[in-house]
C-alpha cells in the first residue's frame, strides 16, 4: 500500500507546497504587470482595452487568488476516528475530530472535475453532513486503501468502485481502445487534409504568381502533405493493456489498420516517469526498450498517480520487487 497508509493509520493530503504557491503568485503578478499599461491607458481615456488585456486581467487575478486562498487539508485516519486539519497560507490551523460514532457510511467517489482522474472517500455523518477527503494517494490501490480506512473506523467495507488502473484488475488499461471506425476516418481524412495543403499552390497559380507557387507554395505544400500522411495514424490514439508479464500496445498503422505489438519484461530496459508538464502539472510514463525504442503512455497522471502506475507496470513486468 502507499507509504501514506499503514496498519494503524492512513494519511491523506491536499494542497500546494510553498514553492508551487510562489510560482503561481509570481506568474499571476507577471501577467498583471504586462496588462497594467493597457489598463492604465484605458482608464485615462486612451484606446479601448485589447483582447489580450481583457483575458490577462482575470487570469492574473485568478492565479494570485488561488495562491493566496487555496487551503491545505490533511486527514489522519486512525482507530479513534478522523482528525481533519485545514490551513490557509496566512491563517491558523483549524482542527476537527470526527469520532467513529459520528460516521454513518463510507463510500468511494470519483472526482468528476479532476484531471487527471482521482478518487476520494465520501464520509457521511450521522448529522447528515458529507465530508469529502483529499484524493487517495495511490491510484492503483483505491479500493484497497478505502477498505483499510473502513477497517480502522470499524465500518463495513465500501462498495468497490470501477477503476481501470486498480492493481487488483487482471488487466490495467491506459488510453482508449482503437476501433475500426478510427481507421476508416483516418483514411478519409488524410486525402482531405493533403488537398487543403495544395490550396496555397493553386491560389498562387490562379492569381498569376507562378514563381511564388513553384518556389515556395509547392514545396511547403508537399512537405505538409507528406507530414500528414506520415503521422496522421497517430491521431487515432494508442491503447495499452498491461497484463502480468507483458504489455499489449494497440495503435493505428500507416495503412489505417489496427497494429498490435506485445512487449515483455525481457524487452524492457527501464520504466520511467517523465518530467512533469508545467502547464497541467501531469506526467506520462515512458517504457524504454533494450532496442532503444521508447513508448510513452497514452494518458497523463499527476506525479503521485504516475509513480504508482509506473511501480505497478514495473511489478507486472518483473523489473522490480
Amino acid at each position: 500500500m502507499d507509504k501514506a497508509a499503514t496498519q494503524d493509520e492512513v494519511r491523506l493530503r491536499k494542497g500546494s507546497s510553498l514553492k508551487e504557491r510562489l510560482i503561481r503568485a509570481a506568474s499571476g503578478a507577471l501577467v498583471l504587470l504586462i496588462a497594467a499599461p493597457g489598463i492604465i491607458g484605458w482608464a485615462s481615456g486612451g484606446p479601448p482595452l485589447a483582447l489580450a488585456v481583457v483575458w490577462a486581467l482575470p487570469l492574473g487575478c485568478f492565479l494570485v487568488g488561488v495562491a493566496a486562498l487555496e487551503r491545505n487539508v490533511a486527514w489522519i485516519i486512525t482507530r479513534g476516528g478522523i482528525l481533519i486539519g485545514e490551513q490557509r497560507p496566512l491563517g491558523r490551523v483549524r482542527k476537527r475530530l470526527i469520532g467513529n460514532d459520528d460516521i454513518a457510511e463510507l463510500r468511494v467517489r470519483k472526482n468528476k472535475l479532476a484531471y487527471p482522474a482521482s478518487f476520494s472517500v465520501a464520509c457521511s455523518l450521522a448529522s447528515g453532513d458529507v465530508l469529502i477527503s483529499p484524493p487517495l494517494p495511490d491510484i492503483t490501490r483505491v479500493n484497497e486503501t478505502c477498505a483499510a480506512i473502513a477497517r480502522l473506523l470499524g465500518r463495513p467495507d465500501a462498495a468497490a468502485v470501477k477503476n481501470p488502473l486498480d492493481a487488483a484488475n487482471a488487466e490495467i488499461h491506459l488510453g482508449t481502445p482503437i476501433g475500426p471506425d478510427a481507421g476508416r476516418i483516418m483514411r478519409l481524412l488524410v486525402p482531405v487534409l493533403a488537398g487543403l495543403c495544395s490550396l496555397p499552390f493553386l491560389a498562387a497559380l490562379w492569381i498569376g504568381e507562378r514563381e511564388f507557387a513553384l518556389e515556395l507554395a509547392l514545396p511547403l505544400g508537399l512537405i505538409a502533405a507528406f507530414a500528414l500522411a506520415r503521422n496522421a495514424h497517430r491521431l487515432a490514439g494508442t491503447f495499452w493493456v498491461v497484463r502480468h508479464g507483458e504489455i499489449r500496445i494497440e495503435r493505428m498503422a500507416l495503412n489505417g489498420r489496427p497494429s498490435v505489438q506485445t512487449i515483455t519484461g525481457s524487452d524492457v530496459e527501464a520504466v520511467d516517469v517523465d518530467e512533469s508538464d508545467s502547464r497541467h502539472r501531469s506526467c506520462t510514463i515512458s517504457i524504454r526498450l533494450r532496442s532503444g525504442k521508447t513508448f510513452r503512455s497514452p494518458t497523463r497522471h499527476d506525479e503521485s498517480a504516475a509513480s504508482a502506475v509506473r511501480a505497478e507496470i514495473a511489478r507486472r513486468l518483473g523489473l522490480e520487487s
